[in-house]
């Protein structure tokens, strides 16, 4: 979701969490602090709607859906986005002990609470760690279908819920559409990605947006260490919120 300038149109190939600039120039400037007056920031040039995310304590799926972005993939240098609605309260969630006000105002959402709870148990995950992520991924919506195909609360591609499926869980039934079967394939999948790195959060949890032979051989991407750092965020939220 890196900013592109409207005049030179550049070639774009990306995923729901960041997007690669074919033959553009490295990022140099980041998004301008939040105006005071209304809670808005500013594109710079290079930044993606994962980094601006992170920087203000929010979810990429919530700053889209404040702003109608339609495609996460495409934002654009100069363009003012609002950080309200999109979980902007996370900071004084954090300090407060809260969960973040954009979940307590679903209920639907709020119960799955109990869902990432049992699956956090039964695979040996932790709980705070696996919300985290899928509220970065989603915002716990289910209906979401990403640009890439991406589907539900914990934003599953079809490729990894068939791995899922075939590899990771005996039975092999379950249903990428269903929220607590979604939520399931997240928690097999980051219990994967832990073992795989021998227990390092941070390269599981970029794992999980980068996919872990390629952070292994190349080191986390730009867009992948502003994925991490929010989801941290957030999981030391959903921690001691309890």
């Amino acid at each position: 979701m890196k900013a592109l300038s409207r005049k030179s149109r550049w070639a774009i190939a990306g995923t729901v969490a960041g997007l690669v600039i074919s033959g553009g120039p490295v990022a140099i400037a980041a998004a301008s602090p939040p105006n005071p007056r209304d809670g808005t920031v500013r594109v710079a040039l290079g930044e993606t709607l994962s980094a601006i995310a992170s920087r203000y304590h929010t979810n990429m799926a919530g700053l889209a859906a404040a702003n109608r972005i339609s495609n996460p993939n495409l934002v654009y240098v100069g363009e003012v986005l609002h950080l309200s609605g999109g979980g902007s309260s996370g900071a004084a969630a954090s300090a407060g002990g809260a969960l973040p006000s954009d979940l307590l105002a679903h209920p639907s959402r709020l119960a799955l609470r109990p869902v990432f709870v049992r699956e956090a148990s039964a695979h040996g995950v932790p709980v705070s760690l696996l919300e985290a992520v899928c509220w970065w991924e989603s915002g716990w919506q289910a209906g979401v279908v990403s640009s890439t195909g991406a589907i539900g609360v914990c934003q599953i591609e079809p490729s990894t819920a068939a791995y899922v499926n075939d590899v990771l869980v005996p039975t092999g039934r379950l249903d990428v559409h269903a929220p607590a079967d979604n939520i399931t394939m997240a928690a097999a999948l980051l219990h994967q990605l832990l073992l795989g790195a021998g227990g390092n959060v941070s390269v599981a949890v970029g794992a999980y947006y980068q996919g872990l032979s390629s952070v292994q051989r190349r080191g986390m991407l730009r867009e992948t260490r502003a994925y991490v750092h929010g989801i941290r965020t957030y999981a030391s939220i959903f921690a001691g919120a309890g």
